[in-house]
């Protein structure tokens, strides 16, 4: 039975439609974090693995392992690249899904956020990606510490900035494979307010990094299948090594509420 530290809460996911407020709740930070159970089958995620194992193209190398889909960040102003490689990821992941992963979690996102109308941004026509795959390799050190508003300085957010609330935004992700031993999202719990609306002030991440150890630890193994939505803005965060011969795998991205909070946008 998964247990969740508090400021979190399980959900069904059969009872979505009972939670319409807990998107706004993570937003302004009453909760840390939310894991929905059995979004997907273990069956589901065992056909996609299969299918991920048989793909050549799309990949790019990460220190902790790759990602397959061209993610948001360091892509400048220039994001013409980054939409072609959004264009073929959606097109492929409606083939080797099992079900139609934008329709399920624009679905969940709606019910948990009042019913609002969940959307991919558009820039100028065109689409971005709803989210990429993460390959964490066994013995990698994991994925490093780090926050959503550490990454908002890069031009490719100007856009998004523009209609979107991205400060202090939420992070999503589903369990496709568990690693054996290892593989936590890990979360360190800061002072009040010591990161909120640090979009700017990369010197004072940096000092929390460096420190890291003086802070208690909250720690959330979700299962295969479970969508996890949680405070990625604000809370550093970090996942651990991955331990054993399984490739942890993930899928997802970031969540933000629109300008004049109407809307949900999705995106990674």
């Amino acid at each position: 039975m998964l247990k969740v530290p508090e400021k979190w809460i399980i959900i069904e996911g059969e009872s979505v439609d009972k939670y319409s407020d807990v998107i706004s709740q993570t937003y302004q930070g009453e909760r840390e974090g939310i894991v929905v159970t059995g979004v997907f089958s273990q069956a589901e995620m065992l056909a996609l693995k299969t299918k991920l194992a048989t793909k050549k193209t799309g990949f790019y190398p990460t220190p902790y392992g790759e990602t397959w889909g061209k993610i948001l960040v360091a892509q400048g102003n220039d994001k013409s690249d980054y939409f072609a490689a959004a264009e073929k990821f959606r097109a492929e992941l409606k083939e080797i899904f099992p079900t139609d992963f934008e329709a399920t979690i624009k679905s969940i996102v709606s019910q948990l956020s009042g019913n609002k109308a969940v959307e991919l941004p558009r820039e100028q026509g065109r689409a971005y990606t709803p989210a990429t795959i993460r390959f964490a390799y066994p013995n990698h050190g994991g994925i490093p510490i780090h926050l959503g508003n550490e990454f908002l300085h890069d031009s490719a957010y100007n856009y998004l900035k523009e209609i979107a609330q991205l400060v202090d935004g939420l992070s999503y992700f589903v369990v496709v494979n568990k690693a054996e031993a290892g593989g936590e999202l890990i979360l360190y719990d800061l002072p009040a307010d010591r990161l909120k609306k640090s979009e700017t002030d990369r010197e004072k991440i940096r000092e929390a990094k460096q420190s890291i150890d003086k802070f208690p630890r909250k720690i959330i193994v979700p299962d295969i299948g479970d969508l996890i939505i949680f405070q990625g803005g604000s809370i550093l965060h970090c996942i651990g090594d991955i331990l054993g011969n399984e490739t942890r795998i993930t899928i997802g991205g970031s969540l933000a509420l629109s300008r004049d909070s109407e809307k949900v946008y999705y995106w990674s």
